[in-house]
């Protein structure tokens, strides 16, 4: 049997769950309200109510959407919202292709998303959809040049437009075509002075810089 702190209805749970940072929920989250939170997330899961993205992390499904039974959220939505439950609201940042995705540059997610986080972590696999995996980057998070932008999910971090161009530019585990067209995209409106500050201090730099100034050269003839 589920036993629930009678404090609360279900209006104020449901509530209580969709104020959290990117709508995530984990069972350790909810030990103070519920004596088994694990049984309460999954009666939730089965009215429709949160959304099982990974082991052990929920997020609440949006009021507004069409058929809240099967919803998803997109992938790096979900990467948003593990990174949220693993290391907290916008400590972590989605980068390379993932943030070039957000910023237009590249076209659908192919079920690998890229974040970069303060500390080293294990790869995690999401549950709800078929070889999706989120890889985690471990970074200077101090270093990195990031701005906010909306998901479904609430707001997370990703990198600028300037750092998503120069991670592309050491990432030598990309398929070519994707990163060369995703490079090209961010290149045409990008600041190249910032561009050039950042690669100068980030690692990676001999690797990154001639890929840079050969895409320059390209999107300025």
């Amino acid at each position: 049997m589920v036993q629930v702190d009678r404090r609360e209805d279900g209006r104020h749970d449901k509530t209580r769950l969709a104020v959290r940072p990117m709508r995530t929920v984990r069972p350790a989250d909810l030990e103070q309200h519920y004596v088994n939170p694990r049984a309460v997330l999954r009666d939730r899961a089965a009215k429709g109510e949160v959304h099982k993205i990974a082991y052990g992390t929920y997020v609440a499904v949006p009021d507004d959407a069409p058929d809240q039974a099967r919803w998803r959220p997109g992938l790096e939505a979900a990467a948003a919202a593990v990174a949220t439950a693993i290391f907290g609201d916008r400590v972590a940042v989605l980068m390379g292709m993932t943030a070039a995705r957000l910023l237009g540059a590249a076209p659908r997610a192919r079920g690998h998303a890229t974040v970069a986080a303060p500390r080293r972590h294990r790869d995690v696999p999401l549950t709800d959809r078929r070889d999706a995996v989120i890889h985690f980057v471990h970074r200077d998070m101090d270093a990195v040049d990031t701005q906010p932008v909306a998901t479904e999910l609430g707001v997370t971090l990703i990198t600028t437009p300037e750092q998503t161009l120069v991670d592309l530019a050491r990432d030598r585990t990309l398929n070519k075509a994707d990163q060369h067209a995703a490079m090209l995209a961010l290149a045409r409106n990008v600041d190249w002075d910032r561009v050039a500050a950042l690669a100068a201090k980030q690692r990676g730099r001999t690797v990154a810089e001639p890929v840079l100034a050969r895409v320059r050269r390209e999107v300025q003839q």
